[in-house]
């Protein structure tokens, strides 16, 4: 029954066990409570492997029938070392890093490590120091758990490290003495034993001066998560003006006309989502703001039916400028400014006032004429309504790519390629790229991006005099081997050694809740498919393991992000080379670099799990690879 736990006495009993055992054990190690559930997890550890009341036994020795090996035992939170395997550190690296101990695996042999950049690991190579040098003054609580942005208060390693850590001593010293009661006064008497000053592990990395001016730089210009959070930082006037550009946009395309919300209806909630726009060398061209609609709460069948809209293939584009490269065209981007907000929606579909700009009554709200960011429809209605402006102008669609359009000019053909609001143009003179730009502007607010440097982000670096054109991801192999904490990783010199066999089964199964595979994988697979076609294999055979992935296909998945680390400027080169091979072939379109030239191979029952094969192919046009 509800509300009477006492109706399950033993349960409770065993809750108030482990409850007294992990607050002793939080306030024993400063941990802090945001790691009660691995204080649970030990507690009942632990408990299993102690005398019971009632028995000569163990719950341990009562269940499996033989006692249980408590040599292992370590005190929670007591300070580990953790080994470094040799094929993740180099010669001078050192053997271990520091962490906390916080637990016990579960199915292997080893410890639950807490880490000081605040991930935890699973290691048995552990060497372990439960008494280490104390700071011989009963340092207060507050004190011991310090804010993050004070001096440390743990004593020096050795005669060379600075004056700022004697100095955290003597503050924590000082604030001891302060709080001790005189002798012989009524007050409590302070603790018998000097108790042990720590920071949080996850905070030990601040006394790290290059690390602090890496954190600063990065979060100089953070992008906010809310209106809130937008206008309570340094940049909220930028933050206001591009919303204001966002809301002037909306009212110029009557994106809604304000009504009273129908019987019956339901308006869907809205957000302002803030994005730092940058250009391919880092620099920020732009604050911008857009607001969206939470489109998740939209009913199939009721607030929208038909949602699919193309998108550019990666293949059509590498095909593109392979062509431009051999016949070197004039090649211009585009985007189109606030695109969706161009499209007509079929459907009665009512939002939320913009959070900041209210209007009206409580029940005022807004019946949308145009599509908004965050509808499902919103694609659909935007493709529809660009098909119709360039069939206008001439341009026909591509049957082999529905975003890829062509218009014969009278100085040659010309072609665009569309992902959403993105436009890449090609064309033989720039007569022709001067005539489809004014066209489209006249249906459209653009923004003209001149001769193409970049695309969906990728560098397009381009030597007009060599004929050769070439695409890059430089920037977002740099952001990930940042983020992924391999800045200073060796890097390697292959993606996949021969000799590495991944199985489903071997080595633990990975914590996705601290290490995030799936989405380092996926960005591994972005790469491989728009520039890097070099790790496609080697990403493919990690991609088969993103449902249980183990610590070994974590490590994989890392030594990719190495190979790209040294292999940052790579890309996809069209031209420049001889094209006498690509002539000879068969399927020659004519015309310098015009031939399609592949290749295909496989292997046999190379796969170790199901002993399947795996087929590889590559395209070339032009000397680069297009599929």
């Amino acid at each position: 029954m509800r509300y009477t736990p006492q109706q399950n006495g033993a349960a409770e009993r065993l809750n108030r066990t482990l409850m007294e055992r992990v607050r002793a054990m939080l306030e024993d190690s400063k941990l802090g409570d945001a790691l009660w559930a691995e204080a649970v997890v030990t507690a009942n550890y632990i408990r299993n492997r102690s005398p019971a009341a009632g028995t000569a036994k163990t719950p341990w020795e009562l269940f499996h029938g033989r006692k249980p090996d408590v040599s292992k035992l370590r005190a929670f939170g007591a300070l580990a070392y953790a080994q470094v395997p040799d094929q993740l550190r180099r010669k001078l690296d050192p053997k271990a890093e520091r962490g906390v101990m916080v637990g016990y695996a579960t199915h292997t042999k080893g410890y639950r490590i807490l880490m000081e950049d605040g991930n935890i690991i699973i290691s048995r190579d552990v060497v372990f120091d439960e008494n280490p040098p104390e700071i011989l003054v009963e340092v207060p609580l507050a004190v011991a758990k310090q804010p993050p942005n004070q001096p440390s208060d743990e004593p020096a390693a050795d005669s060379t490290a600075s004056g700022q850590e004697a100095v955290g001593a003597q503050q924590a010293e000082e604030a001891a003495a302060g709080d001790r009661p005189e002798p012989g006064g009524d007050g409590p008497q302070g603790p018998r034993y000097p108790v042990r000053a720590r920071k949080q592990p996850s905070e030990w990395w601040r006394g790290d001066s290059a690390a602090q001016a890496n954190l600063a730089a990065a979060q100089e210009y953070k992008e906010p998560t809310s209106l809130a959070e937008a206008l309570a930082s340094k940049h909220a006037s930028e933050w206001r003006t591009a919303m204001d550009e966002e809301i002037a946009s909306l009212h110029a395309h009557h994106t809604w006309d304000l009504e009273e919300l129908p019987s019956g209806a339901k308006a869907i909630p809205v957000r302002w989502v803030f994005k730092v726009k940058r250009d391919t060398s880092g620099r920020i061209e732009r604050f911008k703001a857009r607001l969206v609609a939470k489109g998740f709460m939209q009913r199939e069948g009721v607030d929208f039916d038909e949602v699919y809209a193309p998108v550019g293939k990666h293949t059509s584009l590498r095909a593109l400028l392979a062509v431009a490269a051999a016949e070197d065209l004039e090649l211009h981007s585009m985007d189109i400014k606030t695109a969706f907000l161009n499209g007509v929606l079929e459907d009665d579909v009512y939002i939320d006032q913009p959070p900041g700009y209210h209007e009206g009554g409580s029940r005022t709200v807004a019946h949308l004429r145009r599509a908004l960011y965050g509808l499902h429809q919103s694609p659909r209605a935007w493709h529809h309504r660009l098909k119709e402006e360039l069939e206008s102008i001439g341009f026909q669609a591509s049957d082999a790519d529905a975003s890829l359009f062509t218009y014969q000019h009278k100085t040659g053909l010309v072609s665009m390629l569309v992902y959403v609001d993105d436009l890449l143009i090609a064309a033989h003179s720039k007569e022709a790229i001067a005539f489809v730009k004014q066209k489209v502007q006249a249906a459209f607010n653009t923004h003209d991006l001149g001769e193409a440097v970049a695309f969906l982000g990728m560098s397009i670096e381009r030597d007009r005099s060599a004929r050769t054109i070439k695409l890059a991801q430089s920037n977002m192999v740099s952001e990930l081997v940042a983020k992924y904490g391999l800045t200073d990783a060796a890097p390697k010199g292959v993606p996949l050694s021969p000799s590495t066999q991944l199985t489903k089964d071997g080595s633990t199964l990975l914590d996705t809740s601290q290490h995030t595979y799936n989405s380092l994988v996926g960005s591994l697979l972005y790469l491989s498919v728009c520039t890097r076609p070099d790790i496609a294999q080697a990403v493919g055979a990690r991609a088969k393991y993103m449902a249980t992935p183990t610590e070994a296909h974590w490590t994989a998945a890392k030594g990719v992000l190495r190979y790209l680390k040294g292999t940052a400027s790579l890309g996809i080169s069209f031209g420049g080379r001889s094209n006498n091979n690509n002539s000879s072939s068969s399927g020659s379109t004519g015309g310098r670099g015009r031939a399609v030239l592949g290749y295909c191979d496989a292997d046999y029952a190379g796969d170790p799990d199901t002993r399947r094969s795996t087929t590889g192919y590559v395209f070339l046009l032009n000397s680069g690879a297009i599929s």
